[in-house]
């Protein structure tokens, strides 16, 4: 018996090992410096002039009108309104059940974070969102923590940034999903009426999975997103950015919410699925896995900043609707978090070429927004016509109640994804 339970033991040691192996040297080991390819505030709150609701003095709302461009000079780049189409699609983000770390204000996050250069920091000055490309001029410039990210604080857990919960479902609650974490939104235009939209989801902590109890990929900044092609106004594809490099439908094929496609964010790692569920990655034998579910609703039509990208002038211009938004941010090309920290630092470990924690992420211009196909990487884009595995699901609103169609006595519904099983019979608006 003890002979059988070693052999079990060594097998299992031997498969994991292997695993380890053939994701290093087939998939690609994850050098320190490599790029990332995928990469309520408790305050007074104003209406901004179209509706929605930001923080006073914190976050953007303390640092988005301080230095830069002046309205009169952003109005001259030639700022204007975002299609509505752009706005009428914004997707839902589920964040997960168990999510620890919520959405962050990247005007926040700078409040709390250094320039560095070669483990050494630049300043003592806080940078701010209207002179962070500044830093450019210096090499490989990355934001550290002011504070432990072992033992995060409440800003880089984002406590403060759990979106509104409905208070009580009849249709009246006008904030529900918000979040003092903004949205950003950039949209691009491409010629023959092609349009695309990308909706980013920042954090300021990423926590990596697990596996056999060894975490891994802990990073402080995180940028998500999703993105929507329009052809002549109306959407066709939609993007996610799932780990291994993400992954793209017919925006058919997804879920709604409404007309407004639906998005899950993994727990801690916020990589973005088009279904709920746990979604195996980079190693075989399923030993890595996200896992989404309906937890929060974080709906960023209710708090975002909206911006138009030119990408033949390598221009940004913020939306008329927020004309003082910086603009300076985007095109800071440093880490939006620490550098790997060495092994000699108590924080780190390293099995197998995986690090314990890793560089933080470049942010929205590093993501291929000139990108040819609907797809952030380069090479083949396939656009799925459905989601793997999926079972009917129907169309719901944002109390969870089934969507009709006026037209008909009948119910007459929509599907689209999982069913509410394989969800774990999920109530949209449970605890």
């Amino acid at each position: 018996m003890i002979r059988s339970r070693r052999c079990l033991l060594g097998l299992a040691c031997v498969l994991i090992t292997l695993s380890w192996l053939w994701y290093t040297v087939i998939v690609g080991l994850v050098y320190p410096d490599r790029k990332n390819l995928r990469e309520h505030l408790v305050a007074p709150k104003k209406s901004n002039s179209w509706g929605t609701f930001v923080c006073e003095n914190v976050g953007l709302c303390g640092n988005w009108d301080k230095g830069g461009k002046k309205w009169g000079e952003k109005q001259a780049l030639g700022a204007r309104e975002a299609p509505n189409f752009v706005l009428e699609y914004m997707p839902y983000v589920f964040l997960h059940s168990n999510e620890k770390f919520m959405p962050g204000d990247i005007g926040e996050h700078l409040m709390h974070t250094t320039p560095w250069l070669n483990y050494t920091p630049l300043t003592t000055t806080h940078p701010l969102l209207s002179n962070l490309d500044e830093y450019n001029k210096f090499g490989h410039i990355y934001l550290t923590s002011d504070d432990d990210p072992a033992n995060p604080p409440e800003w880089l857990r984002g406590d403060h940034n759990r979106p509104n919960e409905p208070k009580n479902g009849d249709g009246e609650d006008e904030d529900i999903g918000m979040s003092s974490a903004p949205g950003i939104i950039i949209w691009t235009e491409k010629g023959e009426g092609i349009v695309d939209a990308f909706y980013f989801y920042f954090y300021s902590f990423n926590q990596g999975n697990t596996v056999a109890g060894w975490r891994f990929g802990n990073h402080v900044g995180d940028w998500e997103h999703t993105a929507i092609r329009f052809i002549n106004g109306q959407p066709t594809s939609m993007f996610f950015s799932e780990h291994a490099g993400g992954a793209a439908y017919e925006f058919s094929a997804v879920e709604k919410m409404g007309k407004r496609p639906v998005s899950y964010s993994a727990r801690g790692s916020h990589a973005n699925y088009a279904t709920p569920g746990p979604h195996y990655y980079a190693i075989p034998f399923h030993l890595l896995a996200d896992h989404a579910d309906a937890g929060d609703l974080w709906d960023i039509s209710k708090n975002n900043y909206i911006y138009h990208y030119n990408l033949t002038s390598d221009v940004l211009t913020p939306d008329l609707k927020n004309i003082n938004a910086p603009i300076e941010w985007f095109h800071y090309e440093g880490r939006w978090g620490d550098r790997f920290y060495p092994m000699s630092d108590s924080r780190q470990y390293r099995v197998v070429g995986q690090y314990h924690y890793v560089n933080g992420p470049t942010g929205p211009k590093d993501k291929n927004m000139d990108r040819i196909d609907i797809c952030q990487n380069p090479g083949p884009c396939i656009v799925q016509p459905s989601i793997l595995n999926r079972q009917e699901k129907p169309v719901r609103d944002i109390y969870g109640n089934l969507l009709l169609d006026e037209d008909d006595d009948d119910v007459d519904v929509e599907f689209y994804g999982k069913d509410d099983e394989q969800a774990g019979a999920r109530n949209l608006w449970s605890a």
